[in-house]
C-alpha cells in the first residue's frame, strides 16, 4: 500500500504497543514521541525497529507533532491514527480500498468503544446557528455531534471526521497548509476538514470499516475536554466566523449559565464548576 500510518505517542507505552502491533509489516509507520517519560520511546526501538521514530524533547500537541511527522512520510495517502485506536489489517486494508475507490480526499470510519458501543466520530461543520443549539444541548439542525445511531448507519459526505482515525491524501493536506498549529488539541481535525472543503475536496464516512477507539490516549476529564473544545470553538469562530461571534459568543455564554443552574440543582457540582471555569475560556 502506498500509505504511511502516523502515531502520537505521549504516554501511552502499553496502548502504542498494542496499536502498532495490528499495523502491517508492509506499510511505513511513523511515530512522534511527545517527550514521553514512561519508556514509551525505548519500547519502539526495540520492538519495532521498522518503524520510522521521531523524539521531540517537548509536548508538540497534536496538530504541530502531526504536522512534523508528516515532512517524514514517503507516501502519497496518509493516515492519522491515534495511539489507543487499533486497527486490525484486513480493516485497514478495507478502509484503503474504499478510499482509493471512492470519490474520497478525506475518509473517516465508524468507531466503537472497546464493550462495542457506537462512538459518535463525524458530524456537520460548526455555523453560527447549529453552534447555538448545541450549547443549549438542541442537536435536530445538522448537529455538530451527531449521538443518532442513524446518521453513522450509511456511506455519506460529511463536515468533519475524527483525528482518530483519519485518512487523507498528501497533496490535499499539504495545499491547505496541513493542522493549524494554533490549536494544541481539540478542534483540530474540524479545521482541518473546514479548509479542505473550502479547496473543493470532499470529506467522506463509511460504516463499513469499523475499528476500536478507546479514547484513554488522553488522560483528560471530560470536563476537560469540554472545555478544551470550547477554546477551539472559540478560535474557530474568530478565524472563519469573526462578525458572527459576538453574537455566538452571547449564547455560548448564556447556555453555559444555563448548564451551571441545571447541574448545580442537580447536585452535580463538578460539571458545574467545569462550566464556570469555561466561561473564562470564551
Amino acid at each position: 500500500m502506498d500509505l504511511s500510518i502516523i502515531i502520537l505517542s505521549y504516554n501511552t507505552r502499553d496502548i502504542t504497543d498494542e496499536a502498532l502491533r495490528g499495523l502491517p509489516e508492509d506499510a511505513e509507520v511513523i511515530v512522534l514521541d511527545n517527550a514521553s517519560i514512561d519508556g514509551s520511546v525505548e519500547m519502539i526501538r526495540k520492538k519495532y525497529p521498522r518503524v520510522k521514530l521521531i523524539v521531540s524533547k517537548v509536548n508538540t500537541g497534536f496538530s504541530k507533532g502531526n504536522n512534523i511527522a508528516m515532512k517524514q512520510s514517503n507516501n502519497p495517502i496518509i493516515l492519522f491514527l491515534n495511539s489507543d485506536c487499533f486497527v486490525e489489517e484486513e480493516a485497514l486494508k478495507k478502509a484503503y480500498e474504499y478510499f482509493k475507490s471512492h470519490d474520497c480526499d478525506v475518509l473517516g470510519v465508524k468507531l466503537v468503544y472497546e464493550n462495542g458501543r457506537l462512538q459518535p466520530s463525524a458530524g456537520y461543520l460548526p455555523t453560527p446557528l447549529n453552534a447555538v443549539f448545541w450549547i443549549l444541548g438542541l442537536s435536530f439542525f445538522q448537529p455538530i455531534h451527531p449521538q443518532s445511531k442513524s446518521f453513522f448507519e450509511r456511506a455519506r459526505k460529511v463536515g468533519w471526521t475524527s483525528g482518530a482515525f483519519l485518512m487523507i491524501r498528501k497533496e490535499v493536506f499539504n495545499q491547505v497548509g496541513g493542522f493549524d498549529e494554533n490549536i494544541f488539541m481539540y478542534m483540530d481535525e474540524v479545521d482541518l476538514c473546514k479548509r479542505v472543503q473550502m479547496a473543493g475536496f470532499s470529506v467522506c464516512f463509511t460504516p463499513s470499516v469499523q475499528t476500536v477507539h478507546l479514547q484513554r490516549a488522553s488522560q483528560d476529564s471530560p470536563e476537560k475536554v469540554f472545555t478544551l473544545e470550547l477554546k477551539g470553538m472559540k478560535y474557530y469562530f474568530q478565524k472563519y466566523f469573526s462578525n458572527y461571534y459576538p453574537l455566538v459568543k452571547f449564547f455560548l455564554i448564556l447556555g453555559l449559565i444555563l448548564r451551571i443552574i441545571a447541574f448545580s440543582l442537580l447536585g452535580k457540582t463538578k460539571r458545574a464548576r467545569a462550566y464556570v471555569e469555561s466561561l473564562g475560556v470564551i
